[in-house]
């Protein structure tokens, strides 16, 4: 297996990408540090179902953007598995406003967990990595980090944010055998893509996107563990979009508005 005696941590992995991306490192060998904020309960069955794979795994309750929460964390990290060789940070939020109506605290508050808190787990996690010889970081970032995701609020910059994040500690941190790398997803099927979208805007966003369809958890996971493994040593600081195609063919999804509407138009 590719990962067998690896340790990684995944933040946010109580649900959603974060989950799929733990139980496939676990189904690989790795023994996984499970990190969630609030649901005690699912971050339990993840941990159970990692378990049941043969994993090591632990589940450690700790706010992203709360660095004394982190550093206890690297604390059990280190007294549990005394090592780390894979970070994913996960765990991310989102807010739909226009940028004019975006209150000052939830700006804050999306800037805290989706960047802050990927920069706080990195530094604090950084000494334990190097020591260990080295690693590979993966940041699930967006494609709204890309194109600008109108009325995503703080979601967009926070995501520009975590790509130049993700550039610039590949190129300090190489010297340490660390290698930094984002995926920038566009829509997943996950629960919270559901919590966002009613069934009738899902639809539509499928039909906007060229490959035809959402895309799936999977498709996220497996360049995940691509980035985390040996297969990808010579890769760092690099930023993977996974969307089905949509940042490249903005004009072809200009062109199908265009007819969607006029077919509206169209009707009696």
């Amino acid at each position: 297996m590719r990962f067998d005696g690896k340790v990684a941590l995944v933040t946010g992995a109580s649900r959603g990408i974060g989950r799929a991306i733990a139980l496939a490192l676990a189904r690989e060998g790795a023994n996984v540090i499970v990190n969630y904020s609030k649901d005690d309960a699912k971050a339990r069955e993840v941990v159970d179902s990692a378990k049941s794979l043969g994993s090591r795994a632990i589940m450690v309750r700790a706010d992203v953007s709360n660095p004394m929460q982190i550093e206890e964390m690297e604390r059990v990290v280190r007294e549990e598995f005394g090592r780390l060789d894979i970070l994913v940070n996960s765990a991310g939020i989102t807010f739909r406003r226009p940028l004019e109506e975006v209150p000052y605290e939830e700006w804050r508050r999306v800037m805290e967990v989706n960047l802050n808190g990927a920069f706080y787990v990195m530094r604090t996690f950084f000494k334990l990595m190097a020591d260990s010889g080295g690693g590979s970081i993966i940041n699930i970032a967006s494609v709204a980090g890309y194109i600008p995701m109108v009325g995503s609020g703080a979601y967009s910059p926070s995501k520009a944010g975590l790509i130049m994040l993700t550039e610039l500690a590949a190129a300090e941190w190489a010297e340490y055998g660390i290698r930094v790398n984002a995926v920038c997803p566009g829509p997943i099927e996950t629960d919270m893509l559901r919590e966002e979208f009613t069934e009738e805007q899902l639809e539509i966003r499928k039909r906007l996107i060229p490959l035809g369809r959402l895309g799936r958890t999977d498709d996220v996971v497996k360049l995940v563990l691509f980035l985390a493994s040996e297969d990808s040593s010579y890769i760092t600081g690099e930023s993977f979009i996974v969307d089905g195609g949509m940042a490249v063919s903005y004009y072809l999804l200009m062109e199908k508005l265009f007819k969607m509407g006029k077919k509206i138009l169209e009707q009696p």
